[in-house]
């Protein structure tokens, strides 16, 4: 494969992913429609009163034990209903829901709106942060422009947490290829065929596969075409 296939395939993922982004932006039009946002809010407050509600309950059965095991040495010797268990019932109703609130402060469950749009997002951030560069590397015969790259997936965890999230391959391993392709010559041949044996992603496969004679890298010429 010569650079013109690693454009192709290139452009291919740039496409696909651009297909992605107009898909989830008509998907979240449509719930805009629908008023879904504002359903999500009005579930989401309710679910919030449903905690706040046992607390309160479970504060109020406290405060009742309480009461009574204060009366309780006032009360006949006759009335000896165990009351730890209900503290510890109470305790566990007001308890329980406070914790939750407080592990949950600052998080709010996504909806299918957030992941939208946070699919959306990180379509954007490949397309802009990993495909153009590799575009403009490969294009230009840039290796300074593929380490500074594969220094961007190493080091960037918003780049590489949208790579992930957008199925585009391990950011370490394309790390690997793209420093691997900067560097080669033919002792790094048995290297470059291990890579492809891990590598996904299709544009980095078919830049690995330019560095191999075309007798010798037909098997895997043949897994990048599939």
């Amino acid at each position: 494969m010569d650079r013109e296939g690693v454009l192709v395939e290139i452009d291919g993922r740039i496409k696909r992913l651009n297909a992605q982004i107009e898909i989830a932006e008509e998907r979240l039009r449509y719930l805009e429609e629908v008023g879904a946002p504002s359903k999500y809010r009005i579930l989401r407050s309710r679910r919030d009163y449903r905690v706040y509600y046992l607390i309160l309950m479970g504060l109020w059965l406290i405060a009742g034990v309480l009461l009574l095991m204060h009366l309780k040495k006032s009360l006949p010797a006759s009335f000896n209903i165990p009351l730890l268990p209900y503290l510890l019932m109470a305790l566990v109703i007001a308890v329980v829901p406070a914790v939750y609130l407080l592990m949950s402060k600052g998080k709010t469950p996504g909806t299918p709106m957030d992941e939208l749009g946070e699919l959306e997002r990180a379509a954007h951030i490949v397309i802009s942060g990993f495909y153009i560069p590799l575009r403009r590397a490969v294009e230009m015969g840039d290796p300074e422009g593929m380490k500074g790259l594969a220094e961007k997936l190493l080091n960037d965890p918003i780049l590489s947490r949208a790579v992930k999230m957008m199925h585009e391959g391990d950011p370490k391993m394309m790390a690997y290829a793209l420093y691997l392709y900067t560097v080669y010559n033919e002792r790094l041949r048995d290297e470059v065929e291990d890579a492809l044996a891990a590598l996904t992603n299709r544009p980095l496969r078919a830049l690995l596969l330019t560095l191999l004679p075309p007798n010798g890298a037909g098997g895997e010429r043949a897994k990048a075409g599939e």
